[in-house]
């Protein structure tokens, strides 16, 4: 029995040896029925490990995998203390950080409650209650200032957690052997505190030492601010979680006593294996390696670790360090030479120091090779702590380092890293063909990804039948793998399915490469989980018709309410139509409304009452208060009952979110029965996706449940945590950490993987390629927990910090690349296109390689250096570097021989670009190919006069583009004063009555608050002198009705005409004013109902008038024969608008009766057509947006179909073409009546 390391640099090399361990002859038959025990770090590592064990046995079974050492720990417990107590106690015992944060959130809350801090200024929790109470002292006493307050207490609890589940593991331990209860080891702070012995920080305090070994003071600021952590985190341990570390203390000694007591030792040893596996180290706390080391000498456990370097670097020191250190050392002895000698020392003193005064311990210790002393902090703290274990009195300590290495630049720096070679300058002749080390330079993230999917299939094409290169030889790493997300999933994405038009096949320029994104929860499984969350969260927001709709158009909410997309679109086009635009119900309402403000329409129960009266009155009528929905279909039946079921559900969960507000306190496990009901409700539907969050929420039970019995079995526990409880939005917030920051779980694919760094290691891969290497993003900046104690203090021997962290990530993956290292950085600014300098770790192995690699100016003090794109580079290993443009369709990406791309759509662009001469055509230059004319064309006449009104509404729907205006998208605000359209709405209804209404059965028009009233009574005396001036008329209004015009053999026209034929007028109301473009319509209006006539001797008598708004309107004294001459202009003209712009709006052409003059070659033009032109040009705003002014050049569609020409050459042209012959016969016509 005994503890075993085995090491080497190369992974597949400990896999081997660890292979040829576990499989030897078992001495016992049913000893192979025993599972193997593997410690690993991470699930990377095991899902590796497993996949490996499998392809070279044929079979992976029998495993039992324990993540990390602490969790093989505590597994360990269970088996030898066996007895149901002892099992319930070693369940207890072990407390998940989750529970230690919601434990310190429920101890100071109360610390929070009163105005005022309730603690005296020497209490120990004063300075973190204080700074509580800081973060919100800039708002008002109330609800507002007390919510503030409690989210900064719960921040300030999670990173209490972190820090105390850290400090379990790296200072809770004896070092020296002490006797019970009297440890006095720098490593056991949590004795200490459990005594509520302070800690001597002042004594604990790093501090550098001056030349004479004198430590230099400390700054009184550091002092006082280690005084006051210690203080406060000393008291929360003691008072919070004394006990708790008491009984884990207990436990371990129980499980030691059970296995060094011979009479119960081989009954404990039955229940452990006889053999374990740790293959390879993350982390090594040093209170775990001596269990491991004390477990060694009952049962085999074998260390299989990755060592970088086969020589002995534990005393290795940074170089930065060392040099940064080396300088100040000198500082202070010039400094102190200047005070006691009055001048400066000279070149000889200062030599003469640096040989008698740098020759101290630490000084002693070499940097040798700079990239593993300065990345594998870690690292060498492992060997360091490994190390003791060298002399094989414990157990095998053996070497498999192997030396085979290509001639290659990446070859090379891992070789000298494995002999601790320190570098020599100029020294490596770099071949022109190599390409193992890559430098990609790039302008955006989105950038690096689009280059990156080229170079993948470049190397993914290099493969031969003797090397094979799969997409599962790629890792792909990034510090920022969630913000990239997005774009890796749009760059990546899956091809179109393949369709067949005819014979002919959609061709698909770009190849699919398999990715998998590990360790980033699936777009499904996360808006699920949004439409769990939308009937909670939604209610305490706007909660506007576009929220409504977004979380309607879930599929995991269409499922649970078994719905389909036509159906979700039909219940939007009801509610909109029934008026909804925010909120969901009078009690909704009141939380944003002011006082006094009982208008409580256009909410979703408004309009949802109005369509479940629709569906028995389906009339616009009144009933109990309530305006009927009038165009309620049969079908919309189980429709609106859905809905009404949907606004139950809101209803039900309308102040789950804001119950702490109201000073009701719920325990969290009943919140996550609530949330795990709501979940069976989707899951039930079908909604699978939604497994990973029940699986969360059922872990976070579990662990509650044993957190609530521990206290339970407390009779000193208070009741307050005994029943947990924690206002909601943290419940979620848990569970939406959790399930979006699995970056823990992320595991090799069988696909290329992408993965955070730092993850999935440490394994080899073929291709490693790290994105985002930018200077602060890598290492991250924001990665230290605040508070933390180890930080301050002297530093212990593997001690773990996220720096190091990276940094070891980043030596990890510069070893275990096999064959290729691509390194992406952001070199340039996207907005000023400066150069931009890489990471402090890929600056440094840029400047590793440039110092080895062979220079043909080797004595040069600095390196010549070579500009390429913008970007200077050492001349000698310009080889490496790929600069790549800012677009990836720019013609100087293919011409670079260096970089190989793929001849995607990028390359049709830019051979397009490059073969592009003189400036790109317009549409207008163009004719787009007309309609594929069919044997019969029906029209519909109020179609075509609206595009023939606005022409550019013509070419866009016959080129196939759609124009979406805000105008078009549903409101989400009630109105407050009624826009133009609206006042029109308003108007036309009030036309449409033949008696005087009541103002409620305008209550889904008119606007909300005071502006009601007067909008109803101006609306009134508006329809009243519109009935007054029909009065004058002496006419009576015409009906019409639907006919058909065969304008010719091939077209037919559906229109509009008077209901009787021998109507000698025809006579409409119009609560519209009398604007140009309405003036054109009424004109071709006329026309049509001319040519329906076809009556030459009565039409010219034939008057159409119409009573618009502010003026009344007549067109008369025209024959059916003209106005059929004067169709074919316009019909002419419709073919032309077609297949090129016809840039002839009526708002334009209709602004004044035009003088027309003809010019040299018979064609009758606009006089006045610079005044046309400044019109058309004019760029100030009136009432009317320009970008909606159809006679305005700023349009947005005819910003759209005129850019790269001339748009006062384009209406020039089509005025000299059609104006006169369209426009010139409407005033000949129009006749104001007075």
């Amino acid at each position: 029995m005994a503890i075993h390391v085995i090491q080497s640099q190369r992974i597949d090399v400990l896999l081997d040896s660890m292979l040829r361990i576990v499989n030897q002859t078992a001495r016992h038959p049913f000893e192979v029925l025993q599972p193997r025990h593997f410690i690993v770090p991470s699930p990377a590592v095991e899902s590796w490990l497993t996949q490996k064990i499998a392809e070279k046995k044929g079979i992976s079974a029998n495993s039992q995998f324990h993540h990390r050492i602490r969790a093989f720990q505590w597994t360990s417990y269970q088996w030898v203390l066996n007895a149901p107590k002892e099992v319930e106690q070693v369940r207890e015992a072990n407390i998940p950080r989750i529970i230690i944060k919601w434990r310190v959130f429920q101890a100071l809350r109360k610390c929070i409650l009163p105005e005022q801090i309730p603690l005296d200024v020497d209490h120990p929790l004063y300075s973190i209650v204080k700074r509580i109470y800081d973060s919100a002292d800039r708002l008002e006493q109330g609800t507002e200032k007390q919510l503030k307050k409690q989210s900064m207490l719960y921040w300030v609890a999670e990173q209490v957690s972190r820090l105390f589940s850290h400090y379990m593991d790296y200072r809770g331990y004896c070092a020296r052997n002490c006797p019970p209860q009297s440890c006095s080891c720098p490593t056991n702070w949590l004795e200490a505190w459990g005594q509520d012995v302070a800690l001597d920080t002042e004594q604990m305090i790093y501090s550098p030492k001056d030349e004479n070994g004198h430590e230099m003071q400390v700054a009184d600021f550091v002092k006082i601010q280690a005084r006051e952590l210690e203080a406060w985190q000393r008291w929360l341990w003691q008072h919070v979680f004394q006990e708790d570390y008491a009984k884990i203390l207990e436990i371990e000694r129980l499980y030691w006593e059970r296995l060094e007591n011979p009479e119960t030792r081989s009954e404990a040893l039955k229940r452990l294996p006889a053999q374990i596996v740790v293959f390879s180290l993350l982390e090594l706390p040093p209170s775990q390696l001596d269990f491991l080391r004390r477990l060694g000498q009952y049962i085999d456990i074998y260390i299989f670790h990755f060592n970088p370097s086969q020589e002995y670097w534990a005393d290795s020191v940074d170089p930065d360090w060392k040099a940064k250190f080396d300088l100040q050392r000198e500082e202070r002895f010039i400094q102190r030479f200047e005070k006691t000698r009055q001048r400066k020392p000279n070149d000889a003193e200062l030599k003469e120091f640096r040989i008698k005064q740098l020759n101290f311990n630490a000084e002693d210790r070499e940097s040798r090779h700079p990239l593993l002393t300065r990345f594998g902090k870690q690292a060498r703290d492992h060997f360091s702590l490994l190390s003791k274990l060298s002399s094989g009195e414990e157990g095998l300590w053996a070497d498999v380092f192997v030396d085979d290495y290509q001639d290659k630049l990446l070859a090379k720096i891992q070789s000298d890293i494995l002999y601790l070679l320190e570098p020599e300058q100029h020294q490596y002749a770099l071949s022109p063909a190599d390409d193992s080390v890559q430098i990609h330079v790039c302008h955006s993230s989105l950038r690096q990804l689009e280059v990156l999917k080229e170079q993948l299939i470049h190397w993914l094409a290099q493969g031969t039948e003797q090397q094979p290169r799969q997409p599962s030889d790629i890792l792909v790493l990034s510090p920022n793998l969630k913000e990239l997300e997005p774009a890796i999933r749009s760059v990546f994405a899956p091809p179109p399915r393949e369709r067949e038009i005819g014979s002919q096949r959609l061709q698909k320029d770009n190849l699919y490469l398999p990715i998998q994104i590990a360790g980033v929860s699936r777009l499904d499984v996360s808006n699920a989980w949004r439409a769990v969350l939308g009937r909670i969260q939604w209610v305490r927001r706007r909660f506007s018709i576009e929220d409504f709709a977004d979380w309607l158009s879930l599929n995991a909410t269409q499922q649970r309410y078994a719905l389909d997309y036509s159906q979700v679109e039909r219940m939007l086009q009801l509610l909109t139509e029934a008026g909804f635009k925010r909120g969901l119900d009078q009690q909704h309402l009141q939380q944003s409304l002011s006082a006094g403000d009982d208008d409580y329409r256009f909410s979703f129960k408004f309009a949802l009452d109005r369509l479940a009266l629709g569906l028995a009155i389906p009339e616009h009528t009144m009933f109990e208060d309530t305006l009927s929905y009038a165009k309620v279909l049969t079908s919309d039946f189980p429709l609106i009952s859905t809905l009404i079921q949907i606004y139950q559900d809101l209803v039900q969960r309308r102040d789950w979110l804001t119950l702490h507000e109201t000073g009701q306190r719920t325990p969290v496990k009943t919140w996550l029965e609530y949330l795990r009901a709501d979940l069976n409700e989707f899951r039930d539907a079908g909604v699978e996706s939604l497994k990973t969050v029940a699986e969360i929420i059922d872990k976070q039970m579990r662990m509650l449940t044993l957190a609530d019995y521990h206290e339970q079995d407390d009779s000193h526990a208070s009741q307050e945590l005994v029943a947990l409880s924690l206002p909601l939005p943290y419940v979620l917030e848990e569970i939406q950490n959790t399930l979006e920051m699995q970056l823990d779980q992320a595991e090799p694919t069988g696909q290329i993987t992408f993965s955070q760094i730092g993850q999935i290691r440490p394994l080899p891969y073929q291709l490693v390629v790290m994105l985002n290497l930018d200077s602060g993003k890598f290492p991250s900046r924001n990665q230290q927990v605040p508070f933390d104690l180890m930080r301050s203090l002297k530093p212990q021997l593997g001690d773990r910090s996220r720096l190091d962290d990276e940094q070891g990530a980043f030596l990890d993956a510069l070893l275990l690349a096999q064959d290729n290292l691509w390194l992406f950085y952001n070199g340039f600014d996207l907005d000023d296109g400066e150069a931009r300098d890489p990471s402090t770790a890929l600056q440094e192995l840029i400047q590793h390689i440039a110092f080895i690699c062979q220079s043909e100016q080797p004595d040069a003090e600095v390196d010549p250096v070579v500009e390429i794109n913008g970007l200077s580079v050492a001349q000698h290993i310009q080889q490496l570097y790929h600069v790549h443009p800012l677009q990836p369709f720019d013609p100087a990406g293919f011409a670079d021989a260096q970089t190989p791309r793929y001849r995607d759509q990028w390359f049709a662009v830019a051979e397009y670009i490059r073969s592009a001469e003189g400036k790109r055509s317009s549409w207008i230059n163009a004719h787009y190919p007309a309609v594929e004319q069919k044997e019969l064309r029906v029209l519909k006449g109020d179609e075509w006069i609206r595009d023939m009104i606005f022409p550019a509404r013509l070419f866009l729907k016959s080129v196939g583009i759609s124009t979406i205006r805000y105008a078009d998208l549903p409101s989400s605000r009630e109105p407050l004063l009624l826009n133009k359209l609206e006042q029109y709405q308003v108007r036309d209804f009030l036309l449409q009555q033949d008696q005087q209404i009541e103002p409620s059965l305008m209550l889904d028009c008119l606007p909300v608050g005071k502006t009601q009233q007067a909008t109803w009574l101006s609306s009134q005396q508006e329809q009243q002198l519109l009935q007054e001036r029909l009065l004058q008329l002496g006419k009576e209004l015409t009906p019409v009705t639907q006919q058909s015009l065969q304008f010719s053999p091939e077209l037919i026209i559906h229109i509009s005409v008077p209901q009787a034929s021998h109507s000698s007028y025809w006579l409409s109301l119009q609560s519209s004013s009398a604007s140009e473009k309405r003036r054109a319509q009424i004109w071709l209006e006329y026309l049509l109902w001319l040519a329906y006539l076809n009556d030459d001797a009565r039409s010219p008598e034939l008057e159409r008038i119409v009573i618009f708004s502010n003026k009344t309107l007549k067109f008369s004294g025209l024959s059916s024969t003209k106005a059929r001459e004067y169709l074919q202009f316009w019909f002419k003209a419709w073919e032309i608008g077609q297949q090129q712009p016809l840039v002839l709006p009526a708002e334009l052409l209709m602004k004044k009766e035009w003088q027309w003059a003809e010019n040299e070659q018979g064609k009758m033009t606009i006089v006045e057509m610079p005044e046309l032109l400044k019109a058309w040009n004019n760029s100030y705003e009136s009432a009317k947006p320009l970008a909606s002014d159809e006679s305005s050049l700023l349009h947005q569609d005819w910003q759209f179909i005129l850019q790269d020409q001339d748009p006062d050459l384009a209406l020039q042209r089509c005025c000299h073409d059609f104006a006169h012959a369209l426009y010139a016969p409407i005033h000949q016509h129009l006749e104001w009546v007075k």
